[in-house]
């Protein structure tokens, strides 16, 4: 019994240590935390796709006006084209998923997504929204944007966005 006893004590010892422990902060990271609480204002950068974000923007917007700051992907880029791998479509989107993910851990922005499936390019912004099933897209953005309340929405319009998808324009027009 005795024995029994000691060895539940053992392991449970030995789980409390091998325990992953909480990350904690350096000093610069609490000094940038800090500097935050000075300012009180957001920004959303809204655009179409993972291509579409701009990271200086946001970066910029994050660490040095040190606002609460945000990237809403319509997409997660599943439609793209991918020249050093063999992921397409629903691989391709996880793997753009996670590089904007490590994008906002390294910009200090947050990352937002909808439900919009990236099918490839478009000429017509009729049909982007309606692949994209346009009430349950714009449903997405206004979630987003009422939970977010960001005091700046930036919208990532280029001359690439214009093309590809057109969606974007009427979208964000509602």
């Amino acid at each position: 019994m005795r024995i029994l006893f000691l060895a539940a004590i053992i392991a449970l010892s030995t789980t409390a240590v091998l325990a992953q422990q909480p990350q904690k902060p350096t000093a610069s990271e609490i000094y940038h935390k800090l500097e935050k609480l000075n300012f009180l204002g957001s920004a959303l950068y809204v655009a179409a796709h993972p291509d579409d974000e701009n990271t200086r923007l946001i970066s910029y917007l994050a660490n040095d006006m040190h606002a609460k700051t945000a990237y809403l992907s319509l997409t997660r880029g599943d439609g793209g084209q991918n020249l050093i791998g063999p992921e397409i479509r629903e691989l391709l989107g996880v793997i753009r998923t996670q590089e904007l993910l490590a994008a906002r851990a390294s910009d200090g922005g947050e990352q937002l997504f909808t439900r919009a499936n990236d099918f490839g390019y478009s000429k017509h912004p009729d049909e982007t929204l309606e692949i994209w099933n346009k009430d349950a897209v714009l449903s997405d953005v206004v979630r987003a944007i009422r939970t977010f309340k960001p005091d700046v929405l930036s919208i990532g319009l280029t001359t690439e966005t214009l093309g590809a998808p057109m969606g974007i324009i009427p979208l964000l027009q509602c």
